[in-house]
């Protein structure tokens, strides 16, 4: 008989795994010495410690294992085939859901990208940039910021793939890939912002009510965004706002200019990685200019 350390090194392993393997009744010691506690193996003993780790190694539980060790090497055998099967069952679905994953993830970078491309196909007129006290110089530059803060908004709310729905008025597209696809049609329709995406809705007039927003801040009877630009309170990482103006006729306009220059000129002054904005441009009702800053409950 050898002692659990000489036991350990014909075996090429540290003897507390023997120890573990007696405690879980997967290889116990021909004798333990009643007084002093030594764990003694026999020499033959090794081609069991052979056999758990080969069993170990192809990835067969405790139990199955000690189970198989009581059993003829032909038994062994057919419960390796038993085994390989299994496993390339396993490796073939693995391989499915690392197609399903790539295809997934290019719908969904599609989507956000078709997305941003859509809220900005109409953003032409640079000249707009101006009741910002930005230079019309600056649009190209200022659109690839944008379109960089849009696609990183989508993505923060964008729900999992199998929820993604697209509603265009009454149309409804289900499907990261359909929704993606859709916004090649979309594009020639004009702008249009009654857009829902999942359950985040870009629809503006229902993004915002006087029951789920508050008003932070106002200025009313202005000329030109830049004279109070300045002077909007800072925004708090993790919120959700909203730049409302009510506006005279030549103001509004019919484009989207407006609305997406005006985020634009707020992401220097924000955390754009933490705060949602959006812009809502209506009519106004006594020939002035208002704007309110609205923050979400």
């Amino acid at each position: 008989m050898m002692t659990i350390k000489a036991f350990a090194t014909l075996c090429g392993c540290h003897p507390q795994t023997l120890r573990y393997y007696d405690k879980i009744d997967l290889l116990k010691p021909v004798q333990v010495d009643q007084w002093s506690g030594y764990r003694y193996y026999a020499r033959s003993q090794a081609i069991d410690f052979v056999k758990i780790k080969n069993l170990q190694a192809a990835d067969f539980t405790i139990d199955e294992i000690k189970a198989l060790l009581a059993m003829s090497d032909q038994q062994v055998h057919e419960a390796f085939d038993r085994k390989i099967a299994q496993q390339t069952r396993k490796l073939e679905r693995i391989k499915e859901i690392q197609q399903s994953y790539l295809t997934e993830k290019n719908n969904m970078e599609k989507l956000v990208q078709n997305v941003a491309d859509y809220l900005l196909h109409a953003v032409s007129n640079y000249e707009v940039l101006r009741e910002f006290g930005l230079s019309a110089s600056e649009g190209p530059a200022i659109v690839a910021q944008l379109r960089d803060y849009i696609e990183k908004s989508i993505q923060r709310h964008l729900p999992a793939e199998p929820d993604v729905h697209l509603i265009v008025n009454d149309q409804v597209i289900c499907g990261a890939d359909h929704a993606a696809n859709a916004f090649a049609d979309l594009m020639g329709k004009g702008y249009d912002d009654t857009i829902l995406l999942g359950d985040e809705k870009i629809r503006e007039d229902e993004g915002f009510t006087a029951e789920n927003s508050e008003t932070l801040w106002e200025c009313h009877g202005w000329n030109y965004v830049h004279e109070f630009i300045d002077r909007i309170p800072q925004m708090n990482p993790g919120c959700d706002y909203c730049f409302f103006f009510q506006m005279t006729e030549e103001k509004v306009g019919d484009g989207p200019e407006f609305p997406m220059f005006m985020i634009a000129a707020m992401l220097p002054k924000v955390d754009a990685d933490e705060v949602t904005m959006s812009c809502i441009v209506r009519p106004s009702i006594d020939d002035q200019n208002h704007f309110s800053l609205l923050c979400r409950k």
